[in-house]
């Protein structure tokens, strides 16, 4: 800026000199004839009178631009105006933006701003709607503007969006190094937060994810049940990706109110049984049903290779609170089928498919059926398997 300003006084400086040495050689004259008046005069006195007749033209303009809006009613109607037509603009704009005609609807939007007592909203709708397009550099355009009207925390927001920009490049480094920046300068940054959890799932980086929703979940940027939600996915990431020996730690960390979301329980489960600990998976399915009901932890229930005695017993006194729960039938025929019990289990079995359980259960019906040398029944349940496929 200092350069500038430098080159800026050596120009006026020599065009200063130039001139002087042009009036020294010849000074020329004008000759200005009016209903019989006539004035004559140099050349360069005449373009002085005409600057100063230009000035004095200019500063009686905002002298009455002032004592006009000192007169607060004068004042209050051109505010009014303004404001109006800003209005009408941005309703053009939405009419434009929902026909699909976003550039038209960007440029009502500028316009907008420029008679609207808030000019940053329209500027930040007008930069959202430029980076739909796919006009990067308009939409960095507007946001500067915005950052320059407003206060100075549409700054960060600014330094976000470009971020944002650079993460929809092939390479994401720039945009993520930009991220993690912005966030050593602003940690409360909500909306940074938020992409660098999606980034971190997409990467399967869930310890890092956890980091971040750690700091989000005392922000008010997103919903409660959605930060539940990312952290349910997040901590199902860590316990697949755990070490079968750091798998009771990892789940120690899980908070107590996710331990019972179905999902996050069946991968725990599903852990436990890849290291060989089965029975502990099926004490934690009984701790949790015990507290929670749900039908596909009662399902896995019955797939898992305990003690079918105990675990029938179990199931059983669970079918007494949930008799119509197709899922849990299904278990109890399993269980039973797994005790020899195999009139008991199609029995079991077949409530289950009466309430609704589902290909699972008439799959489990047809090998009851072949196994007691019912051919056609068996065939008939395919037959219903095969129609639920076919309905798909």
């Amino acid at each position: 800026m200092m350069v500038v300003r430098v080159i800026v006084v050596l120009v006026i400086a020599v065009l200063a000199v130039f001139l002087g040495s042009l009036i020294a050689t010849d000074a020329g004259y004008v000759v200005i004839g009016l209903r019989g008046w006539e004035i004559e005069t140099t050349v360069w006195a005449a373009i002085a009178a005409l600057l100063l007749v230009a000035g004095v033209g200019y500063l009686s303009f905002k002298l009455a631009h002032s004592l006009l809006f000192q007169n607060s009613k004068i004042a209050d109607w051109f505010a009014t105006k303004r404001s109006s037509n800003s209005q009408r603009q941005t309703i053009q704009a939405i009419e434009e933006e929902t026909n699909g005609n976003t550039v038209e609807a960007i440029r009502l939007l500028v316009a907008a701003a420029s008679q609207s007592p808030s000019p940053v909203l329209h500027y930040l709708r007008a930069s959202e709607l430029a980076s739909q397009i796919g006009a990067d550099e308009k939409a960095s355009e507007l946001r500067r503007h915005a950052a320059r009207l407003g206060d100075p925390k549409l700054h960060v927001f600014q330094r976000f969006e470009e971020a944002r920009e650079l993460l929809g490049q092939k390479d994401k480094r720039q945009g993520l190094r930009e991220l993690r920046r912005l966030l050593e300068q602003h940690p409360r940054c909500a909306p940074a937060l938020r992409v660098l959890v999606q980034h971190c799932h997409e990467v399967e980086d869930f310890v890092g994810a956890l980091e971040y929703l750690d700091v989000l979940s005392r922000l008010s940027y997103i919903s409660d049940e959605e930060i539940d939600e990312l952290k349910k996915t997040s901590w199902i990431g860590r316990i697949r990706q755990a070490d079968p020996l750091a798998i009771a730690k990892v789940w120690h960390g899980v908070p107590r109110k996710l331990k019972y979301e179905r999902d996050l329980l069946l991968a725990y489960v599903d852990a436990l049984c890849e290291k060989g600990d089965t029975e502990k998976a099926i004490s934690e399915l009984e701790r949790s049903l015990s507290r929670r009901w749900e039908s596909r932890c009662a399902h896995t229930y019955g797939l898992l290779q305990g003690n079918a005695e105990k675990q029938l017993k179990v199931a059983e006194g669970w079918l007494a609170e949930h008799s119509d729960d197709a899922l849990l039938h299904l278990t109890v025929g399993r269980l039973n089928r797994r005790l020899s019990r195999n009139e008991i289990a199609r029995t079991c079995v077949e409530q289950s498919v009466s309430l609704g359980g589902g290909m699972a259960a008439a799959l489990e019906l047809a090998e009851l059926h072949f196994e007691s040398g019912a051919t056609q029944q068996a065939k008939e349940a395919l037959a219903s398997v095969k129609q639920d496929l076919a309905n798909r």
